[in-house]
């Protein structure tokens, strides 16, 4: 985790003068919905799955290719419920937020679309260290795509709308306790708008 963001930080200023000019940074509120965090069958199907939480995304992209491609690095928070589902029946099991850091590229798809591919990591903070998160949660490797459609407003100032998928192996310390020796696959997907600006340097 330290790695990426340590080249990150070499590759950022060492960009063409001309290019630098072009830095955007950009902030984006969503939603983002999961998959399920556990999925096991003692005698009944028993999951567990987060609701779909508001995001919060920030981050900043500098050029490095007079082509359009772009290095970048993007922070995320949501926060949001979560329960377990038995036989047809849900149980609320609180709170729980997820925060996200990631190293990115991106570039230039068809007009006013971009690709954007990363790497990163995801960390999961319960609002009470109960059940599954008694013991808290985990920094995962989490990797991900997606697409961002700009539209400019005005001068520097461009709408952004974001589809974001990304995915990530989940466990806990009190999950392996109890002898889930297996992770999860987790998938995730995000829908959010905001604005970008270009700033002259």
């Amino acid at each position: 985790m330290r790695k990426p963001l340590l080249l990150l930080a070499l590759l950022l200023p060492a960009g063409v003068p001309s290019l630098a000019a072009q830095t955007a940074y950009y902030a984006r509120l969503g939603a983002v919905g999961t998959s399920n965090l556990i999925r096991d069958v003692i005698v009944d199907e028993i999951t567990v799955r987060q609701s779909i939480a508001p995001m919060l995304a920030i981050g900043a992209a500098l050029p490095f290719s007079e082509r359009g491609y772009r290095v970048g690095i993007e922070a995320s928070l949501a926060s949001g419920k979560f329960h377990s589902s038995e036989s047809g029946n849900d149980t609320d099991l609180g709170t729980v937020r997820t925060g996200t850091v990631m190293l990115q590229l991106d570039g230039p798809l068809y007009r006013a679309l971009r690709w954007t591919a990363g790497l990163g990591g995801i960390k999961y903070w319960p609002k009470d260290q109960d059940g599954i998160f008694r013991e808290g949660g985990k920094l995962r490797l989490l990797a991900g795509a997606g697409v961002d459609y700009r539209r400019p407003i005005m001068a520097n100032w461009d709408v952004m709308t974001s589809l974001r998928y990304d995915w990530h192996r989940f466990t806990t310390d009190e999950l392996e306790r109890r002898g889930f020796s297996q992770t999860q696959g987790v998938n995730r997907i995000s829908l959010s708008v905001g604005l970008s600006r270009s700033v002259t340097r």
